[in-house]
């Protein structure tokens, strides 16, 4: 018995008992019902694999229990993985059963010797499928804060057009791959004939869905002696902006951080931009409006927010910037920990990764050093403005001395 049953009255585990076998039953007659279902109709095949590729990690079986019981869903995640995607359960009637993988566990027990009648310590072991609930994005909500991919107001659905509601990039699985299943699913009604496949044509898919790429970063915290260290791993979407530029990285359960070229690079070193949240030169003049403290900064909206420190302002990055001593801003009045800033620099280094990978590198490369350029030249007319002013100014005072120069001249020759 799990530490969870323990918490649980007599009632409410068998009412949970309850609910996960009706959630199994539900999970395994909802795969007869879509394998029979395609069997039947085999010219639909191939719009189910687009399903799969947009279901993204889920087994292909897994993909028809979902699609049997929502076959309007895009994004579906369990409950835990919700929450760290910072998102709520607003709706928990629209959970959808799915079988997890297959677990083998062992026990040891002991039992009487039929030879010597003693007691002895036997090992068992045994196999069984879990069954879970997972949950559509429509089912969720942001909570502590707006949703950083559209900026929805918290505890409000999101709309279609946020990347959590759409449906994931994943691979597209062949047409034999689902006939494998099928067979499995079928093989105590009758089994698929393949042969119907041959009627289907070319294959009109290709190996990729049209859904949303989502990049991962890890995060490694240190552990205790003799304890395996912590992993986390965020999932995020990236948005190029040639106008700013820069890349925005919206991080489900960490916040956003754009990174773009440093306008005010010194000559010969392209630096880059660490900007925490959005909106953050408007933070800081909110900040300094009425306070004119130089020591005080403001986290923009959607700032990530790491070890329960919230981080604010920018970080500059030259390309011998040691990660260990970059520094970065806190919310308030104080550098952020060192050692919350090594883990935080972490995530950053996949992200420059990331960026320097991009397609669009280059272009951001040198819409920066076209920002910069453009700064220097207003600069240098700015320079040029000052010195024909000093220049006036000098002419002006050396007309008056020559003056007065001629002016005493004459007076010392009457």
């Amino acid at each position: 018995m799990t530490s969870t049953d323990d918490r649980m009255t007599p009632e409410e585990l068998a009412a949970w008992q309850a609910r996960k076998d009706a959630g199994r039953a539900t999970a395994k007659s909802i795969e007869v019902q879509v394998a029979a279902a395609m069997a039947a109709n085999p010219e639909v095949i191939d719009g189910f694999r687009l399903f799969c590729a947009r279901m993204d990690v889920y087994s292909i079986r897994n993909a028809m229990r979902i699609f049997g019981q929502n076959p309007k869903a895009t994004h579906v995640q369990p409950r835990f993985f919700w929450g760290g995607y910072g998102r709520a359960i607003a709706e928990p009637e629209a959970a959808i059963w799915i079988m997890a993988p297959k677990v083998e566990r062992k026990h040891t027990k002991e039992v009487e010797s039929p030879k010597t009648g003693e007691a002895e310590t036997v090992e068992e072991s045994y196999k069984f499928w879990p069954v879970e609930e997972v949950f559509p994005a429509s089912a969720t909500v942001p909570k502590n804060g707006p949703c950083p991919f559209c900026d929805t107001g918290e505890g409000q659905l999101c709309p279609d057009t946020c990347p959590v509601m759409q449906p994931q990039d994943g691979r597209i699985p062949s047409r034999e791959d689902v006939t494998e299943a099928l067979r499995k699913v079928l093989k105590q009604i009758g089994g698929f004939d393949a042969s119907v496949l041959a009627a289907l044509g070319d294959d009109p898919l290709g190996e990729y869905s049209d859904g949303v790429t989502w990049g991962t970063v890890t995060l490694t915290k240190g552990a205790a002696q003799g304890r395996k260290p912590k992993t986390r791993r965020y999932r995020f979407v990236h948005t190029v902006d040639m106008s700013r530029p820069g890349v925005r990285y919206a991080i489900a359960g960490l916040g956003v951080i754009w990174i773009g070229p440093y306008e005010l690079a010194r000559e010969g070193e392209p630096a880059l931009q660490v900007q925490y949240g959005d909106n953050v030169t408007r933070a800081w003049e909110l900040s300094h409006a009425h306070t004119w403290d130089s020591s005080r900064t403001v986290a923009g909206p959607h700032a990530p927010i790491l070890n329960g420190v919230e981080f604010a302002s920018t970080s500059i990055i030259y390309p011998t910037t040691s990660w260990d001593y970059f520094s970065p801003w806190r919310a308030g009045r104080a550098r952020v920990p060192e050692t919350t800033a090594q883990q935080m620099g972490q995530i950053v280094r996949q992200l420059l990764e990331h960026y320097h990978a991009l397609p669009e590198a280059d272009e951001l490369d040198k819409e920066g050093a076209r920002r910069r350029a453009r700064r220097r030249a207003r600069e240098a007319q700015e320079e040029v403005n000052r010195l024909a002013e000093q220049e006036a100014r000098l002419a002006s005072q050396r007309a008056g001395a020559e003056q007065r120069v001629a002016e005493n001249r004459a007076l010392a020759e009457q």
